[in-house]
């Protein structure tokens, strides 16, 4: 008999509590209970800050007890100028499987507004809450975001993840503030399983040879050697891909290049040439020592950021029974903590030269990881694949896959940037950095994995009526022009129905609802938008030569949107007070 969801979440906190009782981190002999939780869950949620608190910060900041308000664990992260956090955490141990409660979860999302009613505060008793919640306004005053976080061996029922959602999306005013930027986050027990999350990678590995350089004033340590691949082996099904956080890819498949690997491993004169042929392995750590009578080093958070394509391809060869006698590979290591910049730099710089693509550099965004997980909480869940491979190789999940390109062309497109959707796509990855960039217009403050499906499904459905509807063969181009320019209309249509500005506007509960209801009226919808479209065509067609524009211009340039925009709105003059009641499903 297939076990039940409870017995299964059960296997998974027993499989938890062993990882905490072997870390010990307050050294108390493995002991669990509440505190060992809050502080051992809290470090490892913590790990992903820009200024990484240590066990002593963690226990300074600690505030359960008397009149807490909920409140167990606070953190401020202010090192990055560009991104500053203030951490609002509340932590749940029990041993044995259980579902988290609305009301705890309703208590928990209450606590910035009691943090903000400081007349209720003087009454209490904690006086470290009294103290942070001072600080805490006037972080708020400098436009800190709220990071409201639990961490819990509970499970989270399908309710309790709506509740989230909604929170996240809706507006959150805070004293004289009409809305705070905030977010709230479950970190439960599959969080804390999977990659996704801070996971101790501390490991050992044995070298054949090396050279290393001391760090000194400036300049970092250091070393180049050579490892056994069985060596490798051992540490990555020790690890799995937790070692590949930094990696912007997870394993390709069948490319060329894993061939050439595959196949230098299956012979055995190249396999003893392996480390000649092959790039090896980057990585870096937060420190590292060696022992020079056994050539053993021993390595604090090893993660791996050049090379996840030669681990993989090392690994199967050794899982199908493939020898790894006389294999060796080369590796750079360099003592850079994972969680700084530099380390994320050298991700970057060591993959440059590889067959890299814009997009593949978007994976570590804290904002992108956030919507995959919400990805897979949709009504219909998809998984939003953040690095090449790891749908397949890492999550091995069975859901139906979307990446960040294919979501961010059709957004661009439905937010009103149809021609730049088409030719500057890659201005989205590029110059993702940048303020007021396309990444922040399309992936704007706030956003939602509904945000995004929506325009994503409006996007499918116009490729699938397109070729219903038309003979390809002889559409030419237009295919790919209109397209875009469909799903742009159509969003003009479904922004003038919720009566809102802009679609970053539009309230949650409406989009769900607009979604709900799009059997209904999605046909109009595109009838209406390819009409204006036909109707911009052959006016442009109608113009004297000199005033006519081609149809590449016609369908690139933002200079004729207006005419789109015109013709949209007169063919839909008679009819959008219905299509706006089919959208709304009101009568």
């Amino acid at each position: 008999m297939s076990p039940t969801v409870s017995e299964i979440h059960q296997e998974k906190i027993d499989q938890l509590l062993e990882i905490i009782r072997l870390e010990d981190i307050t050294g108390r002999g493995g002991k669990l209970d509440g505190e060992e939780f809050l502080l051992w869950a809290g470090q490892k949620y913590l790990q992903c800050v820009s200024d990484p608190p240590s066990l002593e910060d963690l226990q300074d900041c600690v505030t359960d007890g008397a009149d807490d308000q909920g409140l167990d664990l606070f953190h401020i992260d202010e090192e990055d100028e560009e991104n500053k956090n203030i951490h609002l955490i509340q932590a749940k141990f029990r041993s044995r499987s259980n579902t988290i409660e609305r009301k705890e979860i309703d208590s928990l999302l209450d606590l910035p507004n009691k943090l903000m009613d400081g007349a209720s505060l003087r009454t209490i008793s904690n006086e470290r809450i009294k103290e942070f919640a001072k600080q805490f306004r006037h972080k708020v005053d400098e436009g800190f975001e709220i990071r409201v976080v639990y961490l819990t061996t509970e499970r989270p029922t399908p309710q309790i993840k709506s509740r989230i959602d909604r929170w996240n999306s809706d507006k959150l005013p805070l004293g004289q503030y009409d809305h705070v930027h905030h977010r709230v986050e479950i970190v439960d027990v599959e969080s804390f399983l999977s990659t996704s999350h801070v996971f101790s990678t501390n490991t050992k590995l044995k070298l054949e040879r090396y050279y290393d350089s001391p760090g000194t004033s400036g300049v970092l340590s250091y070393l180049v050697g050579t490892i056994a691949a069985s060596e490798l082996v051992r540490v990555f099904e020790k690890h799995r891909f937790a070692m590949f956080r930094l990696n912007p890819r997870g394993p390709l498949g069948a490319t060329k290049v894993n061939k050439d690997i595959k196949h230098t491993l299956e012979n055995d004169l190249e396999r003893t040439r392996f480390h000649f042929l092959n790039n090896g392995l980057t990585a870096v750590c937060e420190s590292f020592s060696i022992n020079s009578d056994t050539n053993q080093v021993n390595i604090r958070e090893l993660q791996i950021v050049n090379g996840c394509q030669t681990t993989w391809n090392i690994y199967d060869h050794h899982r199908g029974d493939g020898s790894l006698e006389g294999a060796f590979v080369n590796i750079k290591l360099i003592e850079a903590p994972p969680a700084d910049k530099l380390a994320v730099d050298i991700s970057q710089a060591s993959n440059s030269q590889s067959q890299m693509k814009d997009w593949d550099f978007l994976f570590n965004e804290e904002k992108q990881k956030r919507l995959q997980e919400q990805f897979e909480r949709l009504d219909a869940p998809l998984f939003y694949e953040l690095k090449r491979g790891e749908q397949r190789f890492i999550q091995q999940s069975r859901l139906r896959k979307t990446t960040i390109k294919d979501v961010a062309q059709a957004t661009w497109a439905f937010i009103g940037y149809p021609g730049e959707a088409k030719d500057r796509l890659r201005e989205i990855p590029r110059l993702y950095r940048t303020q007021g960039s396309a990444y922040n217009k399309v992936f704007f403050d706030g956003i939602t994995a509904r945000h995004l499906s929506f325009p994503l499904d409006i996007h499918n459905r116009v490729k699938t009526e397109w070729k219903r509807r038309t003979d390809t063969a002889s559409s030419g181009r237009q295919i790919d022009d209109r397209r875009l320019y469909i799903v742009w209309l159509i969003g003009k249509l479904v922004i003038r129905a919720a009566e809102i500005e802009r679609y970053r506007d539009i309230d949650n509960d409406v989009l769900r609802t607009i979604s709900s209801h799009m059997d209904e009226w999605f046909d109009d919808a595109y009838d209406l938008a390819n009409d204006a479209i036909d109707d911009t065509i052959e006016l442009n067609d109608s113009k004297h030569e000199s005033g006519r524009a081609s149809l590449r211009q016609l369908f690139r340039s933002s200079e004729y949107y207006n005419d789109f925009l015109t013709n949209l709105e007169r063919v839909s003059r008679r009819s959008f007070d219905e299509l706006k009641a089919q959208m709304l499903g009101t009568p």
